[in-house]
Parts: structure tokens; sequence; C-alpha cells
């Protein structure tokens, strides 16, 4: 009875865990003060983006999974940094999921009542830009598309500290290119 248990606690432990895909090391080919690399991906409608669009804006970057249990401890507070700056007009949020459909994250996030946008990264080619494993990874990019805090697995910060941590890139830049006078 006891082996059962240990076996069954085990394996809603995985569940539960972050998403890692191989027994290798994590590789981060992106980390702090690397720039975005080139992407695109598309939203459910078909939309794309492309990482060049995210220039001279300061930008939340989210990659995860449904049904990973970090990703659901995390998408909330990345849900709520969403409906406190989504008005405002130098801020992007694009969280992408990774190797779904975007049937499974628009029932996921009709079940969560998520009001952010998502995009789709279906075969994992842009998420491997970033890293060889390991979701959710979160990233805050400056307007130069210059990665300057990153997360993985987890954040370590509530929805608040995140928003202020955002503002304050948003608020230094802004100072910055004031006095500077550059577009």
């Amino acid at each position: 009875m006891k082996t059962i248990f240990v076996t069954l606690l085990a394996f809603t432990l995985l569940l539960l865990s972050c998403i890692k895909d191989e027994k290798e090391d994590v590789i981060n080919y992106i980390e702090e003060n690397d720039k975005l690399p080139e992407f695109t991906v598309k939203s459910a409608t078909g939309e794309e983006l492309h990482s060049e669009d995210l220039s001279g804006n300061t930008t939340l970057l989210v990659f995860f999974v449904t049904t990973c249990g970090d990703c659901k401890r995390e998408l909330p507070k990345i849900d709520s940094v969403w409906n406190e700056l989504k008005d405002q007009p130098t801020f992007r949020l694009v969280t992408i999921s990774r190797g779904e459909t975007a049937e499974v994250v628009n029932a996921f996030w009709k079940e969560q009542n998520f009001t952010m946008p998502f995009y789709l990264d279906p075969d994992k080619k842009v998420f491997s830009l970033f890293a060889n494993s390991t979701i959710p990874r979160v990233y805050l990019v400056n307007r130069e598309n210059i990665v300057t805090w990153m997360a993985v697995e987890q954040m370590d910060l509530s929805a608040k500290q995140l928003i202020g941590k955002i503002e304050q890139t948003i608020n230094s830049q802004n100072s910055y290119f004031q006095t500077h006078k550059l577009p």
C-alpha cells in the first residue's frame, strides 16, 4: 500500500511540475541583456506577430503549456498584469503556447476566464530559439528588444511586483528617450 501511495504521489508531483522536455541540462539560448531573436507567431485567428513589431514597446513575453502545473500557477498573475496594463500604449503582452492547438488554449482560457491575448508555437520552433526545455518562461523586454529580466519555472514575484517591474522599465526608458531626444 505504501509503494502505491508513493508512486501516485510521485506521478502527481510530476504532472504538477514544470515541463522539462528531456533529461539533459537546461540550456538558455536567450538570457538577460540578449536581444530577442527574430521570430513570427500567429494568434488563434491567424494574425501574425513578428518580433520586430515589439520594438518601441516594453514587452512581457511568456512561454507556457496549458497542462503545466507551474504555468497554471503563473498564468493568473500574467492575466492580472494584462488587466492592469493593457491600456498602457507602450506595453505589449505576448503569451505563446508551446506545442498546442488554438482549440486547446481557447478552452483553457475560457475555463480560467483569462482575457489576455495568446499566440501559438505549435511546432516549438520559436521556443527553440530561447531554450532547449523548461517552462514557464517569462521575459521582460525593453523597447530595443533587449531582455532585461527573465524567470524560468517560477517568477518569485506577485502580479503587483511584476507590474512594478514593468512600469519601472517603461518609465526609465521614457525618461532616457526624453532626455536624449531619441524616437
